[in-house]
């Protein structure tokens, strides 16, 4: 957490507030969070800049400052976020910046500090940096290079869907129901997708991701709230994730709960008669 529709509900919010706007300063309170700059160097080179541009890439928010003045990119991770509203815990403020012409202030807020704060020259670097660790956006990769790049792994199917190099955005949340919705088990070996599954799971992943964006995320804990500080309202209307033990949503058959191989200390739901497990016959002596 967050992933994909989280961070597009970020940046949907922020971007209304942000876009057009000056930054007349910003305060970096836990330098940690940076990468290749410094606190003093970015608090400059952000001071006085008109955002261009609120956007995601992947998981990421992306900030487009005016007049070549660079572009700001924020790694939310797991327990990262946006407050217009003042944080419920200002100890975890990591990063504040101060609009132009109001007491308007915009935080990010991450109480492990996992998240990331960077600083690029222009976009061809933020792209560099994305491309080193980032495959497609789910909500853009087509059919045919989802089929490639699946067919290059020999990992289950869940953890492919949940490696960002191979496609950006999809994390534990959202693969599981992707996969019911495609009716498939977590554990299928991803390279030995047929073309009609492969296109199934292309086609619940915007299905999923849209219909979790629209609900503005989802929360479970205290680490994910809206840029109001409001709950995602996701899990109130999804098939299979935390919903152990409760009857599937399609077949009445009670929701399992477990963990695979490639995702240590995550668990992964499913329905045992919707999402088969097929069995490899056995060759004939």
């Amino acid at each position: 957490m967050p992933e994909l529709p989280e961070v597009e509900t970020m940046v949907r919010g922020l971007r209304p507030v942000l876009a057009g706007r000056v930054l007349r300063a910003a305060k970096v309170s836990d330098p940690f969070l940076l990468q290749d700059v410094t606190a003093e160097e970015f608090e400059r080179r952000v001071r006085g800049a008109t955002v261009q541009g609120v956007a995601r890439r992947g998981k990421w928010v992306v900030f487009t400052l005016a007049g070549q003045r660079g572009i700001i990119v924020i790694q939310p991770r797991m327990t990262g976020g946006f407050w217009l509203v003042a944080p419920d815990r200002p100890d975890h403020v990591r990063l504040t910046f101060e609009l132009d012409g109001s007491d308007q202030r915009v935080w990010f807020c991450d109480n492990r500090r996992l998240g990331r704060i960077a600083w690029y020259p222009d976009e061809e670097a933020a792209e560099r940096a994305f491309g080193r660790s980032h495959g497609p956006d789910a909500l853009e990769i087509g059919l045919d290079d989802l089929a490639t790049r699946l067919k290059r792994t020999r990992r289950g199917i869940k953890p492919a869907l949940m490696d960002q190099k191979i496609l950006a955005g999809i994390g534990n949340i959202y693969a599981d129901e992707v996969l019911f919705r495609a009716g498939l088990h977590p554990e299928r070996p991803a390279h030995r997708l047929t073309i009609a599954e492969v296109r199934r799971i292309h086609a619940a992943i915007p299905e999923i991701l849209n219909e979790a964006i629209a609900a503005e995320g989802s929360t479970f804990d205290r680490n994910y709230r809206t840029v109001l500080g409001e709950e995602g309202g996701f899990l109130g209307q999804n098939a299979v994730y935390s919903r152990k033990g409760l009857p599937c949503t399609v077949c009445g058959e009670a929701i399992v709960k477990t963990r695979i191989a490639g995702l240590i200390g995550r668990p992964t739901y499913f329905c045992p008669k919707c999402q088969r497990k097929p069995t490899r016959k056995r060759r004939k002596t």
